[in-house]
């Protein structure tokens, strides 16, 4: 199958701007307070750590990004630091009730340059998980996952889970990728040495496909799925069957993901790509299926 490499490229903070949508009701008696974080260079969970924040999602370091955290303690109504490349702005809103969580967030938009980049424009796209997220993780998670399976155990480090996750989701994406090649003719987008299945005429047929992919754990019905994952997991050395009663003695109980993403607003205003993507998407896949080839 033929492959291409993905050329967009950021090389500065400013060519990748994300803004999280979220809302949070005011409560003058909130125990909270309610922060717009700014930064560039540095990652959410960094100042979180530094002041004690909570957060709704990670934003990426290499960015200029916007997102509204929480604190327990009323920090001033300004706080900024700046040191070279890096900088952050804290700017007090409001007081609210209850501390930003994750997962409290509709989306994000996103302006990314688009210079030298060619464009083929699409409203839907496949929602892999992205190299950040399996890239260098996934063959460490296939390793702690075998030796769970012998000795599983409910306690895990924050960095077995991490792991863990990383490797369900190259799983999610590998069993996915199966079921749409039986149905699409594609390519394979290269990435950080990680190849992505890019279906061609996803745009009329999408509404054919199931909405949600099960990722796996013992609490979530494998729906259209469970063919694919005991394909995939047969060439990483395991059973469908061991593995999710690995998963329950580990009590990973599962979800579903969004198979596709429909993409809002999406426009080309001078060298700069404008769009919407729902909480739990990446701009990078979607800049991966607009990619043109």
């Amino acid at each position: 199958m033929r492959e291409v490499e993905f050329s967009w490229k950021r090389k500065r903070p400013e060519d990748f701007i994300v803004k999280e949508v979220s809302d949070f009701e005011e409560d003058e008696r909130g125990e909270y307070y309610l922060y717009l974080l700014a930064k560039r260079n540095y990652t959410t969970k960094e100042l979180a750590k530094a002041f004690n924040l909570s957060y709704a999602g990670m934003k990426d370091r290499f960015a200029l990004t916007f997102q509204k955290v929480s604190s327990s303690d009323f920090l001033g109504d300004f706080i900024s630091n700046s040191d070279g490349e890096k900088w952050f702005a804290l700017k007090f809103l409001k007081r609210i009730r209850r501390k930003v969580k994750i997962g409290q967030l509709k989306g994000n938009r996103f302006v990314v340059n688009l210079s030298g980049f060619p464009v083929k424009e699409r409203g839907v796209f496949i929602n892999y998980y992205d190299v950040q997220r399996v890239s260098g993780n996934r063959e460490r998670g296939r390793e702690l996952l075998r030796k769970l399976l012998k000795r599983p155990r409910r306690r895990l480090k924050w960095i077995e889970n991490f792991l863990l996750d990383s490797y369900l989701s190259y799983l999610w994406n590998r069993s996915l990728e199966l079921y749409l090649k039986e149905r699409f003719g594609g390519y394979y987008l290269v990435d950080g040495g990680e190849k992505f299945f890019i279906p061609e005429g996803l745009e009329e047929e999408f509404s054919e496909l199931p909405k949600f992919w099960t990722i796996l754990g013992y609490k979530k019905k494998l729906l259209d799925s469970e063919a694919y994952y005991e394909e995939v997991l047969k060439g990483e050395g395991f059973t469908l069957k061991d593995v999710l009663e690995g998963l329950r003695a580990l009590g990973i109980k599962g979800d579903y993901r969004m198979s596709y993403v429909l993409v809002r607003d999406f426009k080309v205003i001078g060298k700069y790509g404008h769009f919407f993507l729902p909480k739990g998407s990446f701009a990078t896949m979607f800049l991966k299926h607009i990619q043109a080839v």
